[in-house]
């Protein structure tokens, strides 16, 4: 089985840096690829954007430019059906800007408005005015399932819309303004992940370059995905920059634990390919297990005793694998349960009280379109 290679390149990380060669991008959905509105489209019109959340399988962390600078990183991974929407709406009348996230800001210029990746977005687009926006997401921030990446790349599509618009330069524009804009130690496989959806494989070059090969798993992994992988929430939302930060620094000062972690890590990619294009669904777990293994190495806000103990459980009660994903120190625990266990991996998590997030394989990536009213139903 083949998939579809897409390749952006893009530069060190500058501001300025676009795309000098994408091959066979695809057009996000909806999109007429025109550069003036599709027809039909008033001025002003609100705009609906949303991309989904993510599940690394694999290679998760040789993203990082610390990591990826030397020695080029690989990750694979899934968009599932649980997303992050944002709206873009016709502003009020006085020229400012309403933003509706963790906190409301009506306020006079973009650069007011409280929530730092929604400010950058803005800045990126021109500093518009005469605009409302807001945002709504399946998952609380800081869950560990490429939330903020998802965001940056549904709002770039809202604020960028009617254009033609390219998957691959949204996920460039949406990871400069985390990389470049924000200074956050963090990678692209977010935005990538979250602009194309479906299983894809991630090729991170040494001039970090982007290579995105869409996989055709086996119609076997979407059952496996739906029945047996499950995610509880952990409660406690972290930001994933303090874990990262302190990855990245062993990877610059050339910690021995640290880069052979990740070169482990990275070479769990290729059998959680294979496992994926061929149906070897039981293979999953253990390589979940085992890329948790290392993971729990890269530094010690990775996972504290009482997640230890938490998959410690899972494992007794029927799990073959499994790991926190993001950065780890909180968020999601994702569990890959042994063949008939799932209920019993269930009640083990109910009784410490962790809640299940159920989900599905999602294979579209980033939508962005027009608010098209039709009329409803007249109440009585």
């Amino acid at each position: 089985m083949t998939g579809t290679a897409v390749r952006h390149v893009g530069g060190h990380g500058s501001r300025e840096a676009t795309a000098s060669r994408v091959s066979g991008a695809t057009r996000a959905p909806g999109e007429s690829g025109t550069t003036g509105p599709p027809p039909g489209i008033r001025h002003g019109q609100a705009v609906v954007a949303s991309a989904p959340l993510r599940i690394s399988l694999a290679g998760g962390g040789t993203d990082l430019p610390s990591y990826a600078d030397r020695f080029g990183g690989s990750v694979v991974g899934t968009a599932m059906d649980r997303r992050v929407c944002v709206i873009r709406y016709p502003g009020l009348f006085g020229g400012g800007v309403r933003a509706a996230f963790e906190e409301l800001d009506q306020v006079a210029h973009v650069s007011e408005v409280r929530n730092p990746y929604a400010r950058a977005c803005l800045v990126r687009a021109g500093s518009p005015r005469d605009l409302q926006i807001g945002c709504y997401s399946d998952a609380p921030a800081g869950s560990g399932l490429g939330g903020s990446g998802a965001f940056t790349v549904a709002l770039t599509a809202a604020l960028r819309y009617p254009e033609a618009l390219v998957r691959a330069d949204i996920a460039e524009q949406a990871s400069a303004v985390e990389m470049v804009d924000l200074r956050r130690p963090v990678g692209k496989q977010d935005h990538y992940l979250a602009a194309f959806g479906g299983a894809c494989l991630l090729h991170i070059g040494r001039d970090r370059s982007v290579e995105v090969e869409r996989l055709r798993p086996h119609p076997a992994v979407a059952r496996y995905i739906e029945e047996r992988l499950m995610l509880f929430r952990l409660g406690a939302a972290r930001d994933a920059g303090h874990a990262l930060a302190a990855q990245a620094r062993g990877a610059r000062n050339a910690d021995p634990v640290v880069l052979r972690s990740l070169h482990g890590i990275k070479d769990l990619v290729a059998p959680a390919v294979e496992a994926l294009r061929y149906g070897r669904i039981d293979e999953i777990g253990p390589i979940l297990d085992a890329h948790w293994a290392l993971k729990t190495k890269l530094s010690s806000g990775t996972a504290d005793d009482s997640v230890k103990n938490l998959y410690a459980l899972a494992r007794d009660s029927g799990a073959d694998g499994g790991k926190v994903l993001g950065a780890g120190g909180g968020g999601f625990l994702l569990l890959s349960s042994a063949r008939g266990r799932q209920q019993d991996v269930r009640a083990a998590m109910a009784s410490r009280g962790l809640p299940e997030l159920p989900f599905s394989a999602d294979g579209g990536g980033v939508y962005v379109g027009p608010v098209v009213t039709t009329p409803g139903t007249p109440a009585t």
